[in-house]
Order: structure tokens, then sequence, then C-alpha cells
């Protein structure tokens, strides 16, 4: 699919043993590409949780309901939370899992605010989180522009992240600490933004 949309894939860093699994692939989300990319790279079977208005659409809808994605309504807490559960029984069962702290695609091709929920997840399961930084996939698809760019996108993968690295932290210093981590990976600016909990 990637390479019919003329985007060529180049990995650098080293992708974990699905044997120390599950992990929890985290990522800045710059286009439509991205779970392609990552997943493309990754040797091991992933699940997701993506915005629930996906889950409709015809081809993709079907396509992301078949490997078990978890629909997510973010403007509703109580059903986000509930969403996360779903991901955290997986979890706990062996399952890794793909999501993007930012929730949603950026706009001007840098990060966005990281949300609490990974995180959540994190903590409550003891997950080995994968850090994930890509870079051009917003050039060859923007979120507000119809037309694709042939291109290179470059997956990037971080040094793994147990929970004996993190298992005192809060939630805030977590998210905090992540989002620079896949910030270096990616080399955007690591200023991060005012945090409104």
């Amino acid at each position: 699919m990637l390479l019919s949309a003329g985007q060529i894939i180049k990995l650098e860093g080293t992708v974990p043993d699905a044997k120390d699994g599950p992990h929890l692939y985290l990522f800045n989300h710059q286009s439509m590409f991205d779970q392609f990319a990552i997943a493309g790279t990754i040797d091991e079977y992933i699940s997701a949780v993506g915005g629930e208005f996906q889950f409709s659409w015809p081809i993709w809808g079907r396509l992301i309901k078949r490997i078990g994605a978890i629909p997510i309504i973010r403007e509703n807490l109580e059903k986000a939370i509930y969403s996360l559960s779903l991901a955290e029984e997986e979890i706990k069962k062996g399952t890794s899992f793909l999501i993007s702290p930012e929730g949603t695609r950026t706009l001007t091709g840098k990060m966005n605010i990281f949300k609490k929920g990974p995180f959540h997840l994190s903590l409550n399961t003891d997950v080995t989180i994968i850090p994930i930084g890509l870079i051009g996939a917003y050039n060859s698809k923007k979120r507000n522009d119809w037309r694709i760019y042939p291109g290179v996108i470059r997956v990037r993968i971080g040094e793994p992240v147990s929970n004996s690295y993190y298992k005192n932290m809060s939630v805030e210093e977590l998210r905090d600490d992540i989002r620079n981590k896949i910030a270096l990976l990616c080399d955007d600016a690591l200023v991060v933004p005012e945090i409104r909990d």
C-alpha cells in the first residue's frame, strides 16, 4: 500500500523481540500513513486504539475491526476510560498495542500535547513502552490536504522503556518523559507545550 502511494520506509533503530512483549508502541502522529509505516516494520502482532469515527469507513473500518482495534470517543471521558480499560485487559493477555498519545494527527508537523490515557494504561499494566519517532510522513500526506506526495518516511525506534524505569513516576511525569524521548527521535523541538490537566 505504501509503495503504491509512492512512500519508501526507512527503519532506524532496533525492532523489539516479540518474545519480550507485550509492548506499547507510542508515536508522534503525522499522517494517515503512520500506522502502516510502523506495522510494516514491527515483527509482532499489534492491535490499536483509534477514533470511533474510523470504524464506520467502508474498507478501513472493516480492517481495523478484524485486527481487534478498540474504538475510542475522545470527547467523552467516561467512554474513553472504558476503551482504555479494554486495551488494558488485552495487554494483560499479552497483546501489544499501537497508540498515538496526541490522539489525532498534527496540523503543523510539530507534536501536539500528549494526552494522559496511554500513560495510565502503562502504569496499570507494567507494559514495556517503545517510543517511535516518525519523520517525513507529514510531508507525504497532510491532514487538511487531499493530495499525496511521494517521499521517504523514516521510522526511528527508540530504546525500550521498562516498568522498572517508570514505575515510580506520576502519570504526568511519564507523559512528559516519553514525549521528550519521541521528540528527540523525530528531531522535534524539545519545548513541551503548556500542559492543562
